[in-house]
């Protein structure tokens, strides 16, 4: 049975893993493909706006004049943003809406006022929006329009000796202000004004809000000399017109010394505007504390290009046709990137968009003067192009991977249709084996594939050869049981006429004798067929136990030298004890068989050997004797039932075949292997039982060498 069961091949279910593998194996690699690809594409996109930002500032190096703006630490700096078109002078916000995100705020402390301002330029015009908070307004009196005892705002610019000129913004209400600057003289007890100058070449408008007002305020470019402050004095009481707070841009030092401007240079503008005609590509350059001296350029959405189908559309998430930009406009940058960068290396990062919608890549590298980093130029990118090359990829691969599984699920089909008709050869080849009488004909012949469906072919195969020879044994179990009755009947029924006719008791006693024998026989015959039946119980409830082999062979060669004359025990197994589990009444019964079978083949005079040897996985026992050898016909049939090589004449012993038989299911159970061949000069026969060492009993014995 253990032939049956190997296998020389894959089985079925590696089979169907390698299959399910190489499924799989599809989509995985075809997964691992698109995330190498996009490593390749982000690192390679990412090499190439580093080479764009040293291209960038490799004009900006050793150019100090383009970098003018060094203020102190403590300095406050105002940002000048490029307008790209006029403001219209009404007080409302809605010429400022792509700059409002970016107004600085100026808390005002302990106090509810505060403001946030916007400064821009377009073309010879300077323009300011202030946006104020105050709850409670207190305008202008009307008998003191020059007054300041109310809610005012005042604009300090520097002249072009860098002293600050004060411009008054004093609101009677809502609408068109009218700047004026205070002229003071003083006597020994006071300050007071001597005259109002009004300016008229500067505007301003003021519009109240629900937060409280919007000023805006239009100064040409030629009264800024890069210097400029705002304050706003907030009063709160009508009756006494004290003032509640005053916030401003630097603190006290803007009434004294205005901050400083930093707005784009034109000069660094028309440089970096060549480098920034990419589409989609935006470039700053920045001073050493992150502000921003230019841009050109704009980020703009990935170009999508022609639309997938239906399928990919469901599959693939859709790419963004818009997503917000958080540093248009911005008049600072502090990215990592750019703190790199100003410590002399090309530095690189990637952020998403405050929507999620977009990646952004953005690329700083240093710009130099006297070895020494005054700059830093940033260029950025969103990846857009690798969205669209990596969607189409994932098509790609869509396309390839439905192909592939179309062409495995073809084979899926010819496999299992394959596997179905080895199913069905099966099934044909077993009903075809089985007459309609339910007799086991033969012809079956065992697959030869190394897979599960082949053992269970040579299963049934073995299955059927065991039961043909089952059939075969019943068959001839009539037959030979009613040649070996047949005699002892006829000896009776002789006998027992005989008796009849004979007259006296010394006439009748040798056919009574007869009678005697032949009861005897029929009682062995009897015996014989309940022992074989007795044996199939027997297996069933036998327990094994471990056993010292040795000393149990010693015991029963003894006995068989009492009952069968010279019986020797050679044993070549070495000294270690050898011990094993078997049922020691199955065991001495196969070995009786054995003993009586050698007995009834051995030349006269001659001995019965019994052999015992072991090495490291098995031990054997033998059994030979000397005399005939087996004829070349029996070999592999010598255990089946009813099986027998005796002759019958001149024996009054019956024989049906089943002490070998026996031999054979005791050696089963005990799951050993018997064995039979002519000895080497064919001058007898030994059979041997061959038992696999069990490692729980100690350790293997060595034979000699």
């Amino acid at each position: 049975m253990e032939a049956v069961k190997a296998r020389r091949g894959f089985g079925l279910r590696a089979q169907l893993l390698l299959l399910s593998i190489a499924v799989l194996a599809v989509p995985y690699a075809g997964i691992e493909y698109v995330r190498e690809l996009e490593r390749y594409l982000r690192e390679s996109f990412a090499a190439s706006l580093a080479d764009a930002a040293r291209a960038v500032a490799g004009p900006l190096h050793n150019q100090p004049q383009l970098f003018p703006f060094s203020p102190s630490e403590s300095e406050r700096t105002l940002y000048v943003h490029r307008l790209k078109h006029a403001i219209q002078i009404d007080g409302y916000t809605d010429d400022w809406s792509d700059y409002l995100s970016w107004a600085e705020s100026f808390p005002g402390g302990t106090f509810a006022a505060g403001f946030r301002l916007i400064i821009g330029r377009y073309q010879a015009n300077y323009h300011l929006l202030l946006q104020v908070r105050d709850e409670r307004s207190v305008w202008q009196r009307a008998d003191e329009p020059d007054a300041l005892d109310n809610d005012h705002a005042v604009v300090v610019l520097g002249d072009k000796y860098g002293n600050p000129v004060r411009y008054h913004f004093s609101p009677a209400g809502p609408g068109p202000l009218r700047p004026f600057i205070y002229h003071f003289t003083q006597d020994e007890f006071r300050f007071e004004h001597r005259a109002t100058e009004y300016i008229t070449n500067i505007r301003g408008e003021l519009q109240q809000t629900a937060e409280g007002f919007n000023l805006e305020v239009m100064l040409p470019a030629s009264m800024v000399h890069e210097r400029l402050g705002v304050e706003w004095m907030d009063v709160d009481d009508a009756a006494t017109r004290r003032a509640a707070g005053t916030v401003s841009t630097g603190g006290a030092a803007a009434l004294v010394r205005p901050g400083q401007l930093v707005q784009a240079s034109p000069q660094l503008v028309q440089i970096i505007e060549r480098f920034a005609n990419v589409p989609g590509r935006r470039v700053w350059v920045l001073d050493e504390r992150g502000r921003v001296l230019a841009s050109a350029g704009g980020l703009e959405k990935p170009k999508i290009g022609e639309q997938p189908g239906w399928l990919y559309r469901r599959l693939l998430p859709p790419l963004p046709e818009s997503f917000a930009d958080d540093l248009a406009g911005s008049s600072r940058l502090q990215g990592a990137e750019g703190g790199r960068a100003l410590t002399g290396v090309v530095a690189t990062r990637w952020r998403s968009s405050p929507d999620g919608l977009a990646i952004i890549v953005s690329a700083a590298a240093p710009v130099l003067s006297a070895n020494a980093v005054q700059g830093v130029v940033v260029v950025e990118e969103t990846t857009g192009s690798i969205q669209v090359l990596q969607r189409e990829a994932m098509i790609a691969l869509f396309n390839k991977t439905l192909l592939v599984f179309l062409v495995l699920t073809a084979l899926v089909l010819a496999f299992a249709t394959r596997l179905s008709l080895r199913l069905r050869r099966l099934s044909d080849a077993a009903e075809a084996a089985i007459d309609a009488h339910g007799r086991v004909i033969g012809g079956f012949t065992p697959a030869a594939a190394g897979d599960e469906i082949g053992d269970l072919s040579r299963t049934f195969g073995a299955l059927l050869t065991r039961l043909h020879e089952y059939h075969r044994y019943l068959e001839s179990l009539a037959g030979r049981l009613s040649h070996e009755l047949r005699t002892p009947i006829a000896v009776v029924r002789s006998s027992l006429e005989h008796v009849a006719l004979a007259a006296g008791r010394a006439e009748q006693e040798p056919y009574l004798q007869r009678a005697r024998e032949g009861v005897e026989r029929l009682t062995v015959l009897v015996t014989r067929l309940s022992e074989a039946a007795r044996l199939d119980l027997a297996l069933q409830q036998a327990h094994s136990q471990p056993l010292e082999v040795k000393e149990f062979m010693r015991r029963c060669v003894a006995g068989y030298g009492m009952a069968f004359g010279n019986v020797e025990l050679q044993d070549s197994s070495g000294s270690e004890p050898l011990t094993h589990a078997i049922a020691p009444d199955l065991f001495e019964q196969m070995l009786d068989k054995l003993i009586a079978n050698a007995a009834d083949f051995r030349l006269p005079g001659t001995a019965i050997n019994v052999g015992l040897a072991a090495d490291a996985a098995a031990w054997t026992l033998t059994v030979s004797n000397q005399g005939p050898a087996l004829p070349e016909s029996m070999h592999g049939q010598l255990f089946h039932s009813m099986v027998s090589v005796r002759s019958e004449s001149g024996t009054r012993e019956p024989h049906l075949g089943l002490g070998l038989y026996i031999v054979r299911l005791i050696a089963e159970f005990h799951r050993d292997r018997v064995a039979a061949a002519n000895l080497p000069d064919h001058g007898g026969v030994c059979f041997s039982l061959t038992f696999m060492r069990d490692p729980a009993f100690g350790p293997a014995a060595t034979a000699p060498s």
